[in-house]
C-alpha cells in the first residue's frame, strides 16, 4: 500500500476534471468567460457555469441554465468580492 497515496492523488485529479458530454462547447465557454477575469472565486463560479450549462446539459433546468447565462455575461470583468455577490443576487432573483 506504499502506492496509495500515489494512486489517490492521481484519482483525485481525475475526478476534479468534469466528463463532460459537450466538451468542446465547455471549453468554448471556459476560453471565452475566463478571459480577464481577476478573482479566484470569480472563476470557480464561471467553471461551474459552463459545467452546469455544457457538461450535463440534461440536467441543468431552464431556470438554472438562464440563471448560469447571466453570471457567464456579467461576471467576466469584475474586480470586486462585494460586486460579484451583488451580480449572483441579481442574477438569482432574475431567473428564480
Amino acid at each position: 500500500m506504499k502506492h496509495a497515496p500515489i494512486i489517490i492523488s492521481i484519482l483525485s485529479v481525475m475526478l476534479s476534471v468534469p466528463v463532460l458530454a459537450g466538451q468542446s462547447e465547455y471549453d468554448d465557454c471556459i476560453l471565452k468567460h475566463l478571459k480577464g477575469v481577476k478573482l479566484d472565486v470569480a472563476a470557480r463560479v464561471i467553471k461551474r457555469a459552463c459545467e452546469e450549462n455544457y457538461g450535463s446539459p440534461s440536467f441543468t433546468s431552464d431556470k438554472r441554465r438562464a440563471y448560469n447565462n447571466c453570471l457567464l455575461e456579467h461576471l467576466s470583468g469584475v474586480e470586486s468580492i462585494q460586486a460579484m455577490m451583488d451580480i449572483k443576487g441579481a442574477c438569482y432573483r432574475k431567473h428564480d
